[in-house]
């Protein structure tokens, strides 16, 4: 389902139907024609890097904890890897590998933490074990100084939904427990407002995306801005969903 949260899809629907569809009444064709219109300049606009750095403006919630906070668990939400010809050649997508060094460095500021790497991959379950995300990532922890022992794998969750219910089930996890949740900015406030709702004490801690000064290539359409854009769409989506 979170496929079809896609704006280009949206688009080319109107696009047909200004196109091809005739309507009897020259008031719905008007109407049909300006929207494809106004579909058309939305799509441009969602092509920018300008609406990346709106949606990120209204997204990014990281929370500043006390200065003698420390968590008793620190969990990094999945965010994906990519399948290769076997389990050697798979790899983690670059949010997950983001969302991997940020956990690793706060780990590194409250080492008597453990480090949960929360959730599976919807869509591998043929193919790979529901644990293979939580492999890689503790693969490349490792290799950054995360001590092994220290990591726990939850490969229950699916989704941002799931994860705080899955943690709950985890041994010394409780709705007191003293949680860090690490993950992608513009993915922070839909997070965190999942996990307040099953525990007390949280905090949330983003990736630190490197900022960079607006220049003209993000007033220019790309696919690259689109497909940036398109995973914001789906936070919103999320959001709203979740506040029902």
């Amino acid at each position: 389902m979170r496929s079809l949260i896609d704006p280009l899809w949206l688009l080319l629907i109107v696009l047909i139907i200004a196109i091809f569809a005739k309507f009897k009444n020259v008031k719905i064709n008007q109407s049909v024609k300006l929207f494809a219109r106004f579909s058309i300049a939305l799509l441009v606009f969602l092509s920018t890097g300008i609406a990346t750095l709106i949606f990120d403006q209204l997204l990014t919630t990281e929370t500043s904890p006390q200065a003698n906070w420390s968590p008793e668990f620190i969990f990094v939400l999945g965010g994906g890897y990519e399948l290769g010809a076997d389990e050697a050649q798979d790899f983690l997508g670059t949010e997950s590998i983001r969302r991997v060094n940020a956990a690793s460095a706060l780990w590194r500021e409250h080492p008597q933490a453990q480090v949960v790497f929360s959730g599976g991959q919807p869509g591998t379950e043929n193919d790979r074990a529901a644990t293979r995300h939580g492999e890689l990532s503790s693969e490349h922890a490792v290799s950054l100084g995360l001590v092994a022992s220290r990591i726990i794998i939850e490969s229950g969750s699916l989704n941002t939904r799931q994860h705080p219910i899955e943690a709950l089930k985890l041994s010394g996890v409780n709705r007191e427990s003293r949680i860090a949740i690490v993950t992608s900015d513009f993915h922070l406030r839909r997070a965190l407002g999942e996990f307040k709702k099953h525990f007390k004490n949280v905090e949330a801690f983003g990736t630190g995306d490197a900022v960079s000064s607006l220049s003209w290539l993000d007033f220019v359409p790309l696919t690259t801005h689109l497909d940036a854009n398109s995973y914001r769409i789906k936070e919103f989506t999320g959001i709203i969903i979740s506040s029902f």
